[in-house]
């Protein structure tokens, strides 16, 4: 294993402990693909921004194309900032983890072996509603050495926007023999957005110490920090703290943001064909570049490209890549197929999800209606706890947990046919039916459905669906989102939130369009909605709009004791059903390619796998049970459940505290037995490839008894030597952006040709 921080500045958490390297035992990629380790502290989030900066540097490879021609290079955000895709938030877990690629040119030279190597980068920062150019000078003089972990160079950096002006944010990071200094202002070229300053000073290989300042939303804070072989001590002048650096401490904390799964048997990579690189022609000309696959079409923000455009296909060999010109098929759509999986109630003892209560009428004393809750089945009692209730706002949904967990019987789901919800540790929506239940269940008599999901592809769209619950129009939802609406919901009236029986003229019919892949209500139009202001004014509905279970066996609806009508309850035991879904987010919509022939290009879907979980204490409440796995590819396996821990202690939390931070709760281990994963009876291998340490908590006095001491008088960087490489006036001056009209030469990391 190649132990590395994430980052060059990681290192100020206290640089990383020396953990023993894995004896390969074979040239298996399950032996021999690295693994990375890098320590998460308070002082971390001071430094997020050169964080970003340097993890992308190191994904463009520069050191590996020194004094090659300008070259193009595609960065994975979401990699670089694991935490994007650990949230809470059940919208869409597997789309959070589809590749958001950064762009940036790249010129790496070094004019001897005595001269240092110069890297001048210009990193395009694109949202929605913004776009930005990162000017990145770099000069390395020596490489880290076990002496000198941090090497000495320099990296000066100013982000602008398009329309020029000031430095947004300007910034130095240097590393040299004693240490590391780094400074940054933001806002306006004068810091009016907020600032950082830290100075790491060593003592040897393993001790040290430092001193960070920063403002934090208008707030100033300010941490102090020494380390040696054995402990890290931090204080920000109220809180005095020491910790463990001994990464087998029981009470380390470790977090995995990706894993790979290989072959048990050969130890070779399981990979899946989830997408590939494209290029295309933009409205002025200019070369684009993004990515299509399984979750749809990723292209920069502020990029639109039409249905029917030509678009390269970009294939890497043992030379120059080649291209394949294809015609994109795009929808403001998307059809889900949802297949049915079972286990029993008993099975799922411990395990949490999350469901929408209505009526909260005898759900427990005090609850709120119309709120989502996090609850689980408790076997031993035979009844459900609830712990939490869920927001969803603007960002990811959020757990306030409860003061005390609440009993509710099962027989307060029978007159909606079941508990309806989302379980991460089932791969997705469940249903538990209960219609009927006056009194206690037999757990092991009851089966809980899941789904696993796949996306529907023009040949495979139904002729005509059916829908009870949750059914829109086009205008219906024309009508709700139209300014001043006073519309409850975007469904029509009968169907919203609909858990009652429905008769047949409540019944609402869809065909679809299999030329342009869409849904269409029975006025033959389009149930497209892709309005991204609309749809953030409706917390509800920001991460797109879904409809409730399509079907296309109206007889398998009919209500058990009645019918002559239908009952939702009945759609959730059948075999398949559909969901379409809306909205302006590339996975919200239908995106293909079509071959010269006018074939379609179809994508794998993610793996479902099951992990039986080891007994013992670091599991926590999922010890010995079974969750469900989505894998997308190598280092994007998802689903492990998660909680929140302090920034400050490293200690679990509530998640509704602004100190916390959201992880995933256990690590799969690396070890042939206990990480196992199932794919049906095919046993997998999964691997840790990232991961984070937080350091175990001890009393302060431990670090004082063992010498570690608080620094002063220390100085911090100051903006006088802060340099911009975007000014033609400054000595590292990088120049006008050169044009590369090749295809992306690394993605990634990964050096294609």
């Amino acid at each position: 294993m190649t132990l590395r921080p994430r980052t060059l500045v990681a290192a100020l958490a206290a640089a990383l402990p020396a953990l023993a390297l894995a004896a390969p035992g074979s040239s298996s990629p399950y032996r021999t693909d690295t693994q990375n380790s890098h320590v998460e502290d308070a002082t971390s989030r001071g430094v997020g921004q050169v964080n970003m900066i340097t993890c992308f540097i190191g994904s463009m490879r520069p050191e590996a194309l020194v004094n090659q021609p300008n070259y193009f290079a595609m960065v994975d955000k979401t990699k670089c900032d694991p935490e994007k895709s650990a949230g809470n938030d059940s919208s869409s877990s597997g789309a959070a983890n589809a590749p958001n690629y950064m762009t940036a040119t790249v010129n790496s030279s070094r004019s001897s072996n005595s001269e240092p190597m110069r890297v001048k980068v210009w990193a395009d920062e694109k949202e929605q509603d913004f776009s930005a150019t990162i000017f990145i000078n770099i000069s390395a003089t020596e490489a880290p050495t076990a002496n000198n972990p941090y090497g000495v160079f320099r990296m000066d950096y100013c982000g602008k926007g398009d329309s020029g002006g000031p430095c947004m944010m300007n910034g130095y990071l240097e590393g040299s023999a004693d240490g590391i200094s780094y400074f940054e202002l933001e806002g306006d070229g004068a810091g009016g957005g907020g600032g950082k300053a830290l100075r790491l000073t060593t003592s040897g290989t393993d001790s040290g110490a430092g001193m960070l300042q920063m403002t934090e939303q208008g707030q100033p804070l300010a941490y102090s920090f020494a380390y040696n072989a054995s402990y890290f001590r931090r204080s920000d002048g109220t809180q005095d703290q020491c910790f463990s650096r001994d990464a087998s401490d029981p009470e380390t904390g470790m977090s995995v943001w990706r894993y790979g799964l290989y072959d048990a048997s050969t130890g070779e990579r399981v990979n899946r064909n989830s997408g590939f690189p494209i290029e295309f022609t933009g409205a002025q000309g200019q070369v684009e570049r993004g990515q299509i696959g399984y979750w749809g079409l990723n292209v920069p923000p502020g990029v639109n490209i039409a249905s029917g455009t030509t678009v390269q296909r970009v294939e890497y060999g043992a030379g120059q890549p080649t291209k394949t010109a294809y015609a994109l098929l795009k929808a403001d759509g998307r059809l889900m197929k949802y297949s049915k999986q079972t286990r029993t109630l008993a099975a799922t003892d411990k395990l949490h999800f999350q469901t929408w209560v209505g009526d909260a009428t005898n759900f427990y004393p005090g609850a709120q209606s119309n709120t989502q809750y996090e609850m689980y089945w408790d076997d031993s009692a035979g009844a459900f706890k609830v712990t939490a209730t869920m927001e969803c706002g603007n960002g990811p949904c959020q757990t306030h947990d409860l003061s005390a967990e609440q009993t509710v019987q099962p027989s307060f789901f029978a007159p909606m046919g079941g508990v309806r919800g989302w379980s991460q540790t089932l791969g997705g929506e469940l249903f538990i039916p209960l219609a009927g239940v006056t009194g206690s269940v037999q757990s092991a008599n009851v089966n809980v459905i899941y789904r696993t999901q796949d996306l529907v592809y023009p040949a495979d769209m139904p002729t005509t669906l059916y829908c009870l619950r949750d059914c829109p129009t086009a205008a219906s939802i024309g009508a709700y989102f139209a300014d001043g609406s006073n519309a409850q919901s975007p469904f029509v009236a009968n169907t919203f939130n609909n858990w009652m029986p429905s008769g047949s003229d409540a019944v609402v019919s869809y065909s679809t369009d299999t030329t342009h892949v869409l849904l269409k209500d029975g006025a033959g139009a389009a149930v497209t909605f892709t309005n991204r202001d609309a749809l953030q004014s409706r917390p509800q509905y920001q991460h797109g709009l879904r409809t409730g279970r399509l079907f296309t066996d109206l007889a398998g609806a009919q209500c058990t004791n009645d019918t002559s009508h239908y009952c939702d309850y009945k759609v959730e035991e059948m075999a398949t059903y559909y969901q379409w879904e809306t909205g302006p987010n590339q996975w919200n919509q239908f995106a293909a390619l079509k071959d010269g022939s006018g074939a379609l290009v179809t994508f794998d879907a993610p793996l479902q796998v099951t992990y039986n979980v080891p007994t013992g204490t670091a599991y926590g409440a999922y010890a010995g049970k079974s969750i469900v796995l989505q894998y997308g590819g190598f280092g994007e396996l998802w689903g492990i459940p998660g909680h929140c821990v302090s920034r400050t202690t490293n200690e679990p939390v509530s998640c509704e505290g602004q100190e916390s931070r959201y992880v995933p709760a256990f690590v799969i281990p690396m070890d042939e037995v206990l990480g196992r994963v199932s794919l049906g009876g095919t046993p997998l291998l999964a691997k840790w490839l990232d991961r984070e340490i937080r350091f175990a908590r001890k009393d302060v006095s431990v670090c004082a008894a063992a010498g570690v001491t608080l620094p002063s008088g220390l100085t911090l960087p100051t903006a006088s030597s802060l340099a911009d490489p975007s000014d033609a006036n400054s000595p590292i001056y990088i120049g006008a952006r050169p044009v590369v009209t090749d295809a992306p030469r690394v993605i990634h990391g990964d050096v294609k040709f």
